[in-house]
């Protein structure tokens, strides 16, 4: 009997015009996002490999012991998965400068184009999250209340079979309806971005692709079993839809944008001019007693050129070291600032379905906080090697003003591998699963006490 319950509600979705309609969205949507999307991808790696180029060149030009402590710029290397999926990067590369101190000088984002931050990206998160989720309630809005208004259901309870069996059979067959549309779009797309030849994916990438894809079906499970229960416990199918829009306004977009401004209230950071001039004032310190130190120093010896004092250059280093310690634990204590709130704000917004599969969808395709986590203390072990580095070539014995830096460590890193992503994302897969239970259990309960009339 439940075979033919789901044939029936397949049948009456294949032949309805939200069907067609939701083929042509998607459709529209994917491929759009694909093309885009990789376009991007293909000019950022035209720009990572000529950035590459331009800063290795500079760094053999560099020959004097001075301009070492200028750093080393370094370029963020480029992640397949941004054909899918932007990110939490602004930008698919970028160049960091690594200077001494584990001091990391990111691009200024002015020198963007102000009209991008007025069209948010779409891709595979924005249009499952958003677009497919309002598909979603349109194909459940009215699986119960509909069929009760014009009398369907009244016919089907006549024959005596069970609501927990007519519940299951309506939620498979208004699911796969939805999902359809979803994988022959998602197909294609691929298929579009594998045209473009500087895309080459590897296991890891398919691999992440397959369960990019797993946890959007699971979000969407979640989405229309929610429109499921609504249209279990209305009688109309207009009011049906009515409350689920104000249900997805709160669920989808208050919840997870409110999150981040009601944690402020609460564990307030100051902010990145604030973080700035207060290690600009600890630079203006290091000068000043750099400054004294060199009178000190000049009385002591009954000499101008203190440089090449031995005494001197030591006590010189060991303040700038201080310094550069202190400058680094005021970077540290606003960086655990921003975690706790980060934190805090992420287990808020976790009250809406969106925000867990987001937040995974963005680890599993290494885009999101794990990755970037990872990405800076990279920036940062390489700091410390360079800093060894410039040290060697200091203390060397070399020419001074004729350095030979063919021998430069050059900036290696690695993106996660899927295992890894998939552990940090349980929480959020966990949440997604009791979303699933509980809105399906809630409409089962709401389902047997349905009045039919």
């Amino acid at each position: 009997m439940i075979f033919h319950i789901v044939r029936k509600e397949l049948l009456d979705q294949l032949l309805s015009l939200r069907f067609a309609i939701a083929c042509g969205v998607c459709l529209l949507v994917f491929l759009l996002s694909s093309i885009v999307l990789t376009r991007d991808y293909r000019e950022a790696m035209s720009t990572y490999n000529m950035n590459k180029v331009m800063h290795r060149n500079q760094l053999q030009q560099h020959n004097q012991v001075s301009n070492l402590s200028e750093g080393v710029m370094v370029d963020r290397p480029l992640n397949l998965m941004n054909t899918l999926v932007r990110g939490l990067s602004q930008e698919l590369t970028e160049s960091v400068r690594v200077q001494h101190g584990n001091q990391l000088d990111f691009p200024e984002g002015w020198a963007q184009n102000p009209v991008l931050s007025l069209f948010p990206s779409v891709d595979f998160v924005f249009i499952v999250g958003i677009i497919m989720s309002l598909l979603a309630l349109a194909f459940g809005y009215d699986a119960v209340s509909g069929e009760a208004e014009t009398g369907v259901l009244k016919l089907l309870i006549s024959y005596s079979v069970p609501r927990d069996v007519v519940l299951v059979g309506k939620w498979l067959g208004g699911y796969l309806a939805l999902i359809a549309p979803f994988l022959v779009s998602f197909v294609l797309a691929l298929i579009v971005i594998l045209l473009f030849p500087e895309v080459q994916p590897d296991g890891e990438s398919a691999l992440a692709m397959l369960a990019l894809f797993a946890l959007a079906l699971l979000y969407l499970a979640a989405i229309y079993s929610l429109g499921l229960l609504v249209s279990c416990n209305t009688n109309m199918a207009s009011t049906s839809i009515t409350v689920l829009l104000l249900v997805w306004v709160a669920l989808i977009l208050a919840i997870p944008n409110m999150a981040p401004y009601a944690v402020g209230q609460f564990a307030a950071i100051p902010s990145r001019d604030e973080i700035d001039r207060e290690k600009q004032a600890k630079q203006g310190e290091l000068g000043a007693r750099t400054q004294q130190l060199i009178r000190q120093e000049q009385a002591r010896i009954g000499t101008e050129n203190v440089w090449q004092d031995e005494g001197f250059q030591k006590q010189q280093r060991e303040l700038a070291e201080t310094y550069e310690v202190q400058v680094q634990k005021i970077e540290d204590s606003y960086q655990t600032k921003v975690n706790r709130q980060t934190r805090l704000s992420g287990m808020v917004a976790r009250i809406s379905p969106l925000t867990s599969f987001k937040m995974a969808a963005f680890d599993l395709a290494g885009v999101g906080i794990a990755q970037e986590v990872k990405f800076i203390e990279a920036l940062k072990t390489f700091g410390g090697t360079w800093q060894e580095y410039r040290k060697q070539k200091q203390e060397g014995g070399e020419d001074h003003n004729n350095l030979d830096l063919s021998d430069a460590p050059r900036f290696e890193f690695s993106f996660m591998p899927i295992a890894d992503r998939v552990a940090h994302v349980y929480v959020d897969l966990l949440l997604l699963v009791l979303w699933n239970v509980a809105f399906f259990m809630l409409a089962y309960l709401s389902f047997l006490r349905y009045p039919i009339q």
